[in-house]
């Protein structure tokens, strides 16, 4: 073989040695260049993934309850969650419970057996409003109820708070996330408003059908059983009451005083305070007046009532109430109080009323105002005092050049009043001169002389310094007379009373549970 032949030959068998070299280095290269890039992406989707777990994509979305056949995320649960912490802080706020919202909910035990946590009570409610919701809105679908109807309502709701958000200098999105916790959204929050819409609607049709339903014989019946009466019938009464004079137990050098003679000294002040309700209690019966009695003794407001009315026997003091109920109208009774002394008691008179309620129509133009740093109302400018009377006198104006009728007021009330009840033609049902409504409103309503058809405008201001209320001005319809205000009451009791069995019967169908997205609330 010539050696150049040779030389082809080895040519063509393969690369050569140092060739072979640089192509393992190459390939090692390449294999060291591809698993950086793996890594690389790992590590990015590592961050990537913690990112989302931290903003709460996940938790948010992780199964927390099931309702029936609705599974509920950490998110929706979280609406009803944080709504029971809410509630729970305010009436902590006035001294009514334990809570501090600035400590861990489950370090802080609720109740005396110190078996549940804060934590526990809110998750237990928060899956009961849940329940009651999704059970009353799936009765409202099947009664042919969309969420289409409701749509202007959702919306409304909506705008609604991202105004009160805007107001304290919140995004709409940080706001849900401050009132609802860190898993709310738009998106769930609107699913959790609509279905809550759902569910007042069947609430409020179930409610209204057993209210109308009630005859009269139904609420004589009820009237008359279980001591019902008292709680329906208005009671005038007056009481004195006599307290022992506060016994010293201590010395002027601060030491304890002998027991047995603190004692003896109690016995002889309260053997006082009978001896003048035993004066007091003679005095009356022969025809004296209370408040004459009350000034011989000396006795201060707290310790006098002087025909006192009352609806029901909740405001009368504990200490007279099961004797009070005894007497007959124009009796008096010597009632003891332990160590706390004596009551002269009598009663005036014990009624039904049969006084009619009233029904009336309302408009009313509100006077936009303010809230100090405080949260207090500022109250109006005189420039929006002067709009809203500029408005209510238009819509007083285009009243009265119509056919002034009932129903022409209901349409103006629908179109422009900003009371919110707009659907109802402003429509007020079986009023009392002892209900919640602003004293002008009800001080025009049962003047004297008042008459069905009548009309009148009524200036309201809210309380100096308080922290919720309006101002504007009512424009009123007077209907007419509706039920006596005992078969009103009753109604409300039996209506309540039958609509809690109704919904304690719907919720049996829509059993309840946690799942592991309930760890995520309240840690």
């Amino acid at each position: 073989m010539s050696a150049s032949r040779e030389k082809k030959q080895r040519q063509s068998a393969g690369p050569s040695e140092k060739a072979l070299q640089a192509q393992q280095q190459q390939a090692a290269r390449k294999r060291k260049t591809t698993a950086y890039t793996v890594i690389g992406v790992v590590i990015a989707g590592l961050v990537a993934a913690l990112l989302i777990w931290n903003s709460g994509f996940f938790q948010g979305r992780a199964a927390a309850a099931t309702v029936g056949d609705t599974t509920l995320s950490t998110a929706e649960l979280s609406y009803y969650y944080y709504s029971a912490r809410q509630s729970t802080a305010q009436l902590s706020a006035y001294g009514l419970g334990s809570f501090d919202s600035t400590k861990p909910d489950d370090e802080q035990i609720i109740n005396e057996e110190g078996n549940q946590t804060y934590r526990d009570y809110f998750l237990e409610t928060a899956l009961s409003s849940a329940q009651q919701d999704i059970a009353l809105a799936a009765e409202a679908l099947k009664n042919g109820h969309t969420e289409a109807e409701i749509k202007e309502d959702v919306d409304a709701q909506i705008s609604s708070v991202k105004a009160q958000g805007a107001s304290y200098g919140y995004g709409y999105s940080a706001f849900l996330k401050a009132s609802f916790g860190p898993y709310m959204s738009a998106g769930i929050y609107k699913q959790i408003v609509t279905r809550a819409l759902l569910a007042q609607i069947a609430k409020s049709e179930k409610s209204e059908a057993l209210s109308n339903g009630y005859t009269t014989e139904d609420l004589e019946t009820y009237y008359g059983e279980d001591d019902h009466a008292d709680t329906y019938d208005t009671f005038e009464y007056s009481y004195l009451n006599f307290t022992p004079e506060a016994v010293e137990t201590k010395d002027k050098d601060g030491n304890d005083i002998d027991e047995d003679k603190v004692n003896a000294e109690k016995e002889l002040a309260l053997a006082e305070a009978k001896t003048k309700a035993d004066d007091a209690l003679k005095a009356l019966k022969d025809g004296g007046k209370l408040a004459d009695v009350a000034k011989k003794y000396e006795l201060e407001d707290a310790s006098i009532a002087d025909h006192t009315t009352t609806v029901g026997t909740s405001a009368i003091p504990s200490a007279i109430k099961e004797e009070l109920l005894k007497l007959k109208g124009g009796e008096f009774k010597l009632v003891e109080n332990g160590e706390s002394g004596y009551y002269v008691i009598t009663l005036h008179s014990r009624e039904r009323v049969e006084d009619p309620t009233q029904d009336v129509r309302h408009i009313l133009a509100l006077a936009e105002h303010t809230t100090d740093s405080d949260g207090k109302l500022v109250a109006p400018t005189d420039e929006a005092w002067a709009a809203a009377k500029e408005k209510i006198d238009a819509i007083v104006a285009e009243y009265e050049g119509g056919d002034k009728s009932e129903d022409s007021f209901a349409k103006l009330a629908n179109e422009k009043s900003d009371d919110g009840n707009g659907t109802t033609g402003g429509l007020y049902t079986k009023i009392d001169p002892a209900d919640g409504y602003v004293p002008e409103f009800l001080d025009w309503i049962f003047e004297d002389g008042r008459k069905p058809g009548d009309t009148g405008v009524v200036q309201h201001s809210a309380t100096e310094g308080a922290t919720s209320g309006y101002y504007g001005y009512h424009f009123i319809y007077l209907v007419g007379d509706n039920e006596a205000r005992w078969a009103r009451d009753v109604r409300s009791a039996l209506t309540t009373q039958d609509l809690n069995a109704w919904s304690e019967e719907l919720i049996k169908g829509f059993e309840t549970s946690l799942s592991d997205g309930a760890n995520y609330l309240g840690r």
